[in-house]
């Protein structure tokens, strides 16, 4: 933002900030309002009324202010369902995973039963045979 002239401001159109003094004028040089005229309190900004409107505020950009505002909602809802879409893929796929992960287990587990049931079987045989 710079302080400007704000020349094309008639003179009855003074603003004053909460401290009932002359508010200075500036334009804002962000992407979103370029070229736009505003004004806040002359103080310093740790002794200020923080005293902040728009020149043309009044002059029915609200309206535009506000659609403008709608379309960015409309964006950000977009991005958000976008965003849950692929949260909820990202979920089913790391859900596939596991279960597949734990069927692997759960057929290594019944592997490993069944060489301990082999096992105790050979070790059965083998007593009955030493002892007889």
């Amino acid at each position: 933002m710079s302080e400007s002239t704000c020349d094309s401001i008639s003179n009855s159109m003074m603003t004053t900030c909460f401290y009932c003094e002359m508010a200075r004028c500036f334009t804002s040089r962000t992407p979103l309002n370029p070229g736009r005229t505003f004004y806040r309190c002359s103080k310093p900004k740790i002794e200020n009324c923080e005293f902040w409107r728009w020149e043309d505020s009044s002059s029915g950009n609200s309206s535009i202010e506000v659609d403008l505002l709608k379309s960015k909602l409309e964006v950000a809802t977009l991005k958000m369902e976008n965003l849950r879409e692929l949260l909820n893929a990202n979920l089913e796929s790391l859900n596939y995973f596991e279960v597949n992960k734990l069927r692997n287990l759960e057929a290594k587990v019944s592997k490993l039963k069944m060489l301990c049931i082999l096992s105790f079987t050979v070790f059965v045989v083998f007593v009955v045979a030493i002892f007889k």
